[in-house]
């Protein structure tokens, strides 16, 4: 009897360390990762940006500043469509990349970027009962009746032609100024 004990030790002994080592641990769950690298329009690197990660705009989002390396990183969000308001003085990434327009992929991390440059506001007004296009070499939009609509052009001089949309090829060009940080009004007609 001593010496089956040992014997059926020494049998059990290597069946539970087999099985012990034999445990494959389970796949580590990848967090959902956003990474946003921000420049400047000469493709300097922006220390100092403020940047705001949201979902919505119900949504008070997620705010972070940027270092030196112009490199956001952020771990374990949701699978959502984001968006990002990257800002420092009046340079903001409104005429640049906003979002990726899809959601983010679980256990992946992707890339966005975000140029900042030097921009204005233009508030358009159509005050006419007809539909209206306008366009410069930067963005065109067709404003229906009686519509405002926003748009973030860099600063400079711009050359704004405005047309009725049943008369192409007919129509009026202004010259504006945009400043860094202003808003500038159109009405329409003008």
């Amino acid at each position: 009897m001593k010496t089956a004990i040992p014997k059926l030790v020494l049998l059990l002994l290597p069946c539970l360390l087999f099985l012990k080592c034999g445990k494959i641990p389970p796949p580590e769950i990848l967090k959902t990762r956003l990474l946003i690298t921000l420049k400047d329009d000469k493709g300097s690197s922006v220390a100092g940006t403020v940047v705001k990660l949201y979902k919505n705009a119900a949504d008070t989002g997620i705010v972070r500043i940027a270092d030196s390396s112009g490199i956001l990183y952020y771990p374990d969000l949701e699978v959502a469509v984001y968006y990002w308001l990257a800002e420092k003085g009046c340079k903001n990434n409104r005429a640049s990349e906003t979002t990726l327009n899809r959601p983010l992929i679980k256990g992946v991390i992707l890339y966005g970027y975000a140029v900042l440059s030097e921009t204005g506001t233009l508030k358009i007004k159509n005050n006419a009962a007809e539909p209206y296009k306008l366009f410069d070499s930067t963005f065109t939009v067709k404003l229906p009746a009686d519509t405002t609509y926003f748009v973030y052009p860099k600063v400079g001089l711009h050359r704004i032609r405005a047309e009725k949309v049943s008369t192409p090829g007919i129509g009026k060009d202004s010259i504006i100024q945009i400043k860094c940080g202003d808003t500038t009004y159109i009405n329409l007609p003008f």
